[in-house]
């Protein structure tokens, strides 16, 4: 779970901006307890939250840099690390100085906090603690890293390190994560990987965003499609249920594909050459055609496309999902996210624009359904800017916040709480009158008219 992210000098956050999804101090968070997980840190931790502001406020820009963090730390040899263009602009004197990322989560248990300080494309200081306890303040050292060394803990026996320091002396580079350069070389110890997969497991979904795992792990029956099917059902999309059909690859593929075929039947072969099991039958090949999510396998000698189709009410003819309104594709699109944090544990997912292309009573229900859930550790934040979701039968009031521009041209956030206001007071009116700010004022849009008209 997501305990907070500190970024500086990116986009445009210029000094240190914080988001958290810490439980706010006072009397005023009774509703809604299943909200709240206390970790073995004594931290308490919220699932949820929804982030408000005015088009260029910064909403999307956390998004983004949460998601570049995540990439700096997973992809080895990334060049130019924190470009010219990816920098706080706005001051000239940002140019010139570090950009900074902090993260606290929690996976398996275990609360993680992990940081980054980079400049002029190398990776000037870089850290890794476990936290035991904060109140207690006991905390212990996992790795730290400047432009000269690289310090193992106490944690780590040296039996079990000096591998791994040998290596990292040899061939870590300076736009390479110690993070990323340790997975899976730490022997009798795992905490580096776990460290590293509390990362991976964020999920983070932007507008384009295409999940092909969830289409293809339907189609080849890894998992069941009972909760996609219910949501397109639920939300009244004209969609009885989801079909798999079998089309022989002869008929699927055009003459003019015939080259593409075939290197479908190599991969194909490939894979049953080099794969262990009793059932061939079942190993397949995900791939992306005519905007659709497909399997190419061989079945009984013959080689078959599964395609992923849609069934409406009182219809005997299949639809591809490119036939589909773009509010369908994008339910289904968040099907798998509500499917885990819904039906699974240690999920969090971080969507921009969750309204994109939906209703918004649909959007709230979608909403609803998480919040009264009774899972407290997986997490749900997105970014928004539908009001019909404030609502204090659905969110803690520390679980709304609101980005603004100041006038230095930077992006802050706060939440709700800040203003304290009382638990029967109608949030969302509040919010349109820019009682909270997080809204837009506009000039005077008049003056774009033609005066001559």
């Amino acid at each position: 779970m997501l305990i907070r992210f500190v970024v500086s000098n990116f986009l445009s956050f210029k000094e240190e901006t914080e988001f958290n999804m810490l439980t706010g101090k006072g009397n005023g968070y009774t509703k809604h307890i299943n909200h709240v997980n206390n970790v073995s840190s004594n931290v308490n931790i919220l699932k949820l939250a929804a982030i408000y502001g005015a088009n260029a406020s910064g909403k999307s820009n956390f998004i983004k840099a949460l998601e570049y963090f995540k990439n700096l730390i997973h992809e080895e040899n990334v060049e130019n690390l924190i470009p010219l263009s990816k920098r706080f602009r706005v001051d000239k004197e940002y140019r010139n100085l570090p950009t900074s990322f902090r993260i606290e989560y929690t996976y398996n248990k275990i609360h993680f906090d992990y940081g980054l300080e980079i400049h002029k494309g190398k990776i000037i200081e870089e850290w890794l603690y476990k936290i035991d306890d904060i109140k207690k303040e006991q905390e212990q050292l996992l790795f730290k890293r400047n432009t000269e060394s690289i310090e193992f803990g106490d944690f780590f026996k040296e039996d079990n390190i000096s591998y791994l320091k040998k290596y990292l002396n040899m061939e870590l580079k300076e736009d390479q994560t110690v993070l990323n350069a340790s997975f899976s070389r730490v022997e009798n110890n795992d905490i580096i990987d776990i460290a590293n997969m509390g990362i991976i497991n964020i999920v983070i979904v932007t507008p384009n965003s295409v999940n092909r795992s969830y289409p293809a792990a339907i189609i080849n029956r890894e998992i069941k499609d009972d909760f996609a099917s219910s949501i397109l059902r639920t939300a009244e999309t004209g969609i009885e249920s989801l079909v798999i059909k079998e089309i022989g690859a002869h008929t699927y593929f055009s003459y003019n594909e015939e080259d593409y075929k075939n290197e479908l039947i190599e991969k194909i072969e490939e894979l049953i050459e080099n794969t262990d099991t009793d059932n061939p039958d079942e190993l397949s090949i995900l791939f992306y055609d005519r905007e659709d999510y497909n399997t190419f396998k061989k079945v009984n000698g013959k080689y078959v496309v599964n395609v992923l189709k849609t069934k409406h009410n009182s219809c005997d003819e299949l639809f591809d999902f490119t036939e589909e309104s773009d509010g369908t594709n994008r339910l289904f699109e968040l099907t798998p996210a509500f499917d885990h944090l819904i039906n699974d544990e240690n999920t969090v997912f971080i969507i921009d624009e969750l309204e994109r292309s939906l209703h918004p009573i649909l959007v709230k229900e979608l909403v609803r359904l998480f919040s009264h859930s009774k899972t407290k550790n997986n997490q749900l934040i997105f970014t928004t800017h539908e009001s019909q979701l404030l609502d204090l039968e659905i969110f803690r009031q520390d679980e709304i916040w609101f980005t603004e521009k100041k006038i230095d041209g930077s992006s802050e956030f706060y939440p709700l709480s800040k203003f304290k206001p009382r638990e029967d007071k109608n949030i969302k009116r509040g919010y349109l009158q820019g009682r909270y700010g997080g809204i837009p004022f506009l000039g005077d849009f008049s003056k774009l008219i033609n005066k001559n008209e």
